[in-house]
Order: structure tokens, then sequence, then C-alpha cells
């Protein structure tokens, strides 16, 4: 999973043979003639490159529309229904993450992935999941609403919980089409559910200035994903079923990825939890309006290699270890080269764009922006390679480099606050993920696949990149900001 909460790449495991015989059985390419398997190679990187174009050019129409609408909600509302809300996401992220099977990314790699019975199954499995997950929402809320000491949020936790319900009944063509790369029906549909719920929220937000308008907001975009989503295939019917064999599949699988997730939830959105007992909501909202706008390059990234990479990883899978991994590098450095110069325009103009941008009240979120991004080189380079040791079946790394990292979120985030502060807490998000990169290099080395040098030589290109537009910053007379008091 991404930080964010956004479902990440499929987790296999190599005891289970239930769950490497899918893998195996869609990429039998050994046994084509060698000209199938060129063309079948072909046909990937065509559909590869544009799927690229698509996701670069969705995800930029849904940064412009995400950030006009936060530039456009921070005038209307408050810092501290920024912060309100920052909790109720970060509530709701942390039960799908505490709760998550795969469902998708296994309908995505599963040889069974286009069977009604398992996509069915699939579903009847999410629909219970949802409900559960709703009901344990009404019990934290009491519980909730008293340690942050916030009464409304009792009445909040339940309503946006609603959420989890709405979205457990979306059709499974959403995993179809992700399973076929159909990448340009699926951001088509999520900019139309972004248009609609931005244009819903502005004008909410407009007749009442409250938290409500965001609440609404989620769960109306929640509500149109769900119509839409039994629209994007024609006479594709989903009803309950229940296959035993495609729900042992389905949990062999899913035992992993409960495992990687929940350390997710940890390692990714933890800080907002430990930050929301620690400070101010008025704090807490200028820091995730800080956040996301410094995250847009790792975002990028991850749409990519959500929507592309694995995929395409996954059909490569068979081929010799050095041939497989050869291909991956070849993609890997086009997109560091495009990513090392998106993260040093974020560093060195993030906090401009807050100043110049943003209503006054944020402006105090600025200084925050550049320390984030900067630590997020070393989050692009095992983001990239990520997909590799999942096609492989070594999910056991990804596991460890999460524990790490919640490790160093969890015992070092308070100290490093009380001892400088929200300065020392930044920080310490930042850099919380540098022993995921390294147990990632040493499963990579482990498995016959070795990035350090192509690692190397992309640090000094971002490096270049960086000290190039400081200087430019700086002389054009525009100094970093100095860190302000929050409390």
């Amino acid at each position: 999973m991404n930080r964010d909460g956004t479902e990440d790449y499929t987790l296999t495991s190599p005891e289970e043979d239930v769950m490497a015989a899918p893998l195996a059985a869609d990429i039998q390419v050994e046994e084509r003639p060698a000209e199938h398997a060129q063309a079948t190679l072909l046909s990937l990187r065509n559909r590869a490159l544009k799927g690229t174009a698509w996701t670069i050019g969705s995800y930029a129409t849904a940064m412009i529309l995400r950030l006009g609408s936060n530039i456009i909600l921070t005038r209307i509302l408050v810092p501290q229904y920024f912060g309100l809300m920052t909790l109720l996401n970060t509530t709701i992220t942390g039960l799908i993450l505490f709760s998550d099977l795969g469902l998708t990314p296994n309908i995505v790699r599963s040889r069974r992935g286009d069977e009604q019975g398992f996509l069915d199954t699939a579903w009847t499995m999410q629909v219970l999941r949802g409900i559960v997950l709703w009901i344990c929402c009404l019990g934290l809320a009491w519980p909730f609403a008293a340690f942050y000491g916030q009464p409304q949020l009792r009445l909040m936790v339940p309503v946006i919980g609603l959420s989890l319900i709405i979205t457990s009944f979306n059709s499974t063509s959403l995993a179809t089409l992700a399973r076929h790369m159909a990448v340009r029906q699926l951001a088509l549909t999520e900019i139309g559910i972004q248009i609609t719920q931005l244009v819903f929220t502005i004008a909410w937000a407009l007749l009442d200035r409250s938290v409500w308008a965001l609440i609404g907001g989620r769960l109306f975009s929640d509500v149109v994903r769900l119509i839409v989503s039994y629209r994007l295939i024609p006479g594709r019917r989903t009803s309950f079923h229940w296959d035993k064999e495609a729900a042992r599949e389905l949990f062999a699988f899913g035992r992993w990825v409960f495992f990687a997730t929940a350390l997710t939830f940890v390692a990714s959105q933890s800080d907002r939890m430990i930050l929301g007992k620690l400070v101010s909501l008025q704090t807490l909202g200028l820091y995730g309006i800080a956040f996301a706008l410094a995250d847009i390059p790792r975002q990028v990234i991850l749409s990519f290699c959500t929507n592309i990479v694995f995929p395409f990883v996954s059909n490569l899978a068979h081929l010799p270890r050095a041939e497989f991994f050869g291909l991956v590098l070849k993609y890997r450095r086009s997109v560091l080269l495009a990513a090392s110069g998106l993260l040093a325009a974020v560093v060195t103009t993030g906090d401009l764009f807050i100043v110049h941008i943003y209503d006054p009240r944020y402006h105090n979120a600025a200084w925050i922006v550049p320390i984030l991004a900067i630590g997020l080189w070393h989050t692009l380079l095992y983001a990239t390679t990520n997909a590799c040791l999942f096609a492989v079946g070594k999910p056991q790394y990804v596991v460890s480099g999460y524990l790490c990292t919640s490790l160093v979120i969890l015992t070092l985030l308070p100290v490093t606050f009380h001892r400088w502060g929200l300065v020392g807490a930044v920080w310490t998000v930042a850099l919380s993920d540098i022993p995921m990169y390294f147990v990632y290099l040493y499963g990579l080395a482990r498995n016959g696949m070795y990035p350090v040098m192509q690692d190397i030589k992309m640090t000094l290109v971002f490096l270049l990149a960086l000290g190039a537009m400081v200087m430019a910053r700086l002389a054009a007379g525009y100094p970093f900001p100095h860190s302000v008091l929050l409390q």
C-alpha cells in the first residue's frame, strides 16, 4: 500500500503452490515459439508505453484538480477542519490497511482473474469486509474522540465510515480493467469522479462552511464511483457467490497482504496519528496540506508503478533473471530521470507555491514542504523496484522493510518532537524509510538483481538537478524559509 492508503503491488509466497501457480500459468512463454514470445513482449511494451502516457496525463490532470480544490477550499474553510479530516482519513485508512486481503491485486495476477466464480467470491468477501469495518467504526468512535479530546468525532467517525460500506459494493470491473492494463478507461473514470467531487465539495462549503463539506465530498465521490463501476463493462454482472477453491487462494494470498498492509499503515500513516495527539488541529491541518504537496512526485511514481510496472513486470517474470531485471532497469532509468527533475522542482518551489497561492492562514506550512520532498528520493528508488520482489515471490523483504520503518516512526517521532519540536518530527518522517531502501537492496541482491550502480548514477543526476535549481532560486532572491514555531 501507499502512504495515502491506496493499493500497491501483489504479494506472493513461494511456499504456497496455490499462490505461485497463477503467475506461472499466465506466462508459460517457454513453451511457445520464439516468434510468439517476441510478439508478446512487443505487445506488452506497446501497452506499457500507451499506459505510461495515460498515467502521466491523467495524474497531471488529477494533481491540477486536487491542488485547485485545495486552494479554493483553504480560502473557504479554516485549517482546523483539515486537521479533523486528516484524523478521519487516517482512521479509515488504518481500518482498510489492517484488514486488507489484496483482493484487487489478486484478481490482477491470478490465472482465474477473469472467471466469474472467482470474481464473485472476491466481491462477496469485499462486501462482508466492508460491513465488518463499519461496525468497527461504530465501536471506535467514542474512544477515538476521547483520546484526541474532540467530541465531534463521535458522530464523524461512523458517518465517514459509511465510505467503507459504499466502496465494498464496487463492481469487480475496476479490478478487471486493471488486470488488462486498461489505463485509459480507468484514468478517464477517475478524472470524471474527481471533477464531480470537486464541484460538489466546493458548493457545499460555500453553503455551509464546516468540516461536513469535506466529509460529504468524500462520500459523494464514493457513491459516484460505485454507480460508474457497474457501467464500465457492459454485461458484467456481480452476485454473492462462494467458491471454496477461490476463497482458499484469496485467503492464502491475503495472508501476506495482511501483514504487509498492517505495517504499511504504521509506517506511512502513524505520523499523523501521533502528531494529532501532540499538536493542535490547526497545526495538523497545516502539516497535512504541506505533506500532500510534497508527496506529489511519489504519488506520480506509485501511480505509474501500480498501473503499468506491476502488470508489465508480472508478465516478464518467466524470463532468465538477468534478462528480466535488465528490462526492468531500462524502463526504470527513464522513470527516475523524469522523477529527479520533478522532485527537484518540488523541493525548490513547493514552499513558494504555498506562500503565493494559498490563503495566508496556511503560509506557516511552507517550510515543511522542502524537508518532506527531499526525503522522497530514496523512497522513489525502492518504489521503482517494488514489483520485482513481488514478481519473483519474495514478499518477506517488503514486510521486513515496513517493519523497520514502523519501528523508526514509533520510537523516534515522539522523541524528536519533544527534543526539537515539529522540525525534528518532520525530519524524522522524511528519513524514516531509509532502512526500507537497504532491506530492498538486500532482497534484490539475494535474488540476482543489482540496482546499486543505477541508483548511484540517478542520485548524482538528482543532486545535479537539485543543485542547479537551488542556485537559480537563490540567484533570483528567494531564500528558503525558516521553520515556524507551531503548537
